[in-house]
């Protein structure tokens, strides 16, 4: 049966060693992969399940997507309670330890770089919601000139409300951005992703020193007080958005 490497992320090469568990691939354990003083996240997958054309199926396949990506997310997680760690995208394969040994000395000084950014650090999202719009009058116009009242008092309310998000999202993300090592700004996601009823207004990642992420999550409560805005704070995450 060939084998190929399978690649969770990148840690100092000092690292104690991988953390506890089986990788994507339940038959094999997590492994590191050391050279030119990194440490690759590493595990053996088989070569004919997770070829280019099976991963192209898998990746149609939602159920065996999300298995993957839960795999990929809980290595990655238990690996970053033991520092920084550089997380590459899911389905990253190597054909070989040696091939990933070559990949590692090629982005030596990227990756060590990357390390040295993210040290002591972690991501964290943060997400607003807009409030429910309030239910419409439940008595009917009496008249014409009253049911064209209601539009135009609607279209002003829509639009001073829409004013209003605009301005508490951007003072909350200049204050978080203020407040932490980085910032990136993703568009938000759709309500079938969210599964909430309220818009979503911010979509953002934060990255924060380790030793500033209780006063980053009291500032959170303190925001979402102030501009009366459901904030939804998650983390800590591998930083993703501040890798490379």
């Amino acid at each position: 049966m060939s084998e190929a490497v399978w690649i969770y992320g990148v840690e100092d090469g000092a690292a104690a060693g991988p953390p506890p568990g089986r990788g994507v691939d339940p038959a094999h354990p997590v492994e590191l992969v050391r050279h030119a003083g990194l440490a690759a996240l590493t595990s053996r997958v088989n070569g004919e399940e997770f070829n280019e054309d099976a991963l192209r199926e898998s990746l149609e396949d939602l159920d065996r997507l999300e298995a993957l990506a839960r795999a990929h997310e809980r290595v990655l997680d238990d690996a970053l309670i033991g520092g920084a760690i550089v997380p590459f995208r899911i389905c990253t394969i190597y054909s070989s330890e040696d091939s990933v040994r070559e990949m590692l000395e090629r982005e030596r000084k990227t990756l060590a770089d990357a390390l040295g950014r993210l040290r002591g650090k972690s991501e964290w999202g943060v997400k607003a919601f807009a409030p429910e719009a309030p239910p419409p009058p439940a008595t009917a116009p009496a008249s014409g000139a009253e049911f064209f009242a209601r539009k135009r008092a609607e279209r002003t309310a829509a639009e001073s409300s829409r004013r209003a998000l605009e301005v508490a999202t951007d003072a909350i993300h200049e204050r978080l951005a203020a407040d932490s090592a980085g910032a990136v700004l993703s568009p938000p996601q759709d309500r079938r992703l969210t599964g909430r009823a309220g818009e979503m207004v911010l979509n953002a990642a934060y990255l924060v020193t380790d030793a500033d992420v209780a006063a980053f999550r009291k500032l959170i409560a303190e925001l979402e007080r102030t501009y009366g805005l459901p904030l939804e704070v998650t983390g800590p995450w591998p930083a993703y958005h501040f890798s490379r």
